[in-house]
C-alpha cells in the first residue's frame, strides 16, 4: 500500500498537483480515505506529466520498473527485485512522485 502520509510529508506539491488534478471538484480526500485510491490511476497521473512508469517481470518472482520522462530521458532508480508486480508498482509511483516534485521545484 502507497504510504500517502509519506508522501505528503516530502512531497507536498506533487500531492498538491495530483489532488487538484485527480479531484478537481472537491480537494484531497483526508489521507486516510486516499488509502484506498486505486493506485494504477496513477499511471493516468504521471502520464500527463510527462512521467511514464514502466513495470516488467525479469523472471518468476523478479519484477524491477524504470521511469521515462517526456525529455526522452530514461531513469533506472537503484532497486532490488520485488516479488510482484503491485510491490513493484508501490515503489516506482514514490520514485514518480519524487521527480514530480524535482520538476515542479525548478519551475
Amino acid at each position: 500500500m502507497l504510504d500517502w502520509y509519506f508522501i505528503e510529508s516530502l512531497f507536498p506539491k506533487s500531492l498538491n498537483l495530483f489532488s487538484k488534478t485527480m479531484f478537481p471538484n472537491v480537494g484531497l480526500p483526508s489521507l486516510s480515505v486516499i488509502q484506498y485510491y486505486d493506485i494504477k490511476k496513477l499511471y493516468n497521473f504521471f502520464d500527463k506529466n510527462g512521467i511514464y512508469l514502466t513495470v516488467e517481470m525479469l523472471t518468476k518472482n523478479r519484477w524491477v520498473y524504470n521511469i521515462s520522462m517526456n525529455d526522452s530521458r530514461v531513469i533506472f532508480p537503484c532497486q532490488e527485485p520485488k516479488l510482484n508486480r503491485e510491490l513493484t508498482e508501490i515503489d516506482g509511483f514514490f520514485e514518480c512522485f519524487k521527480l514530480l516534485e524535482i520538476k515542479l521545484n525548478l519551475v
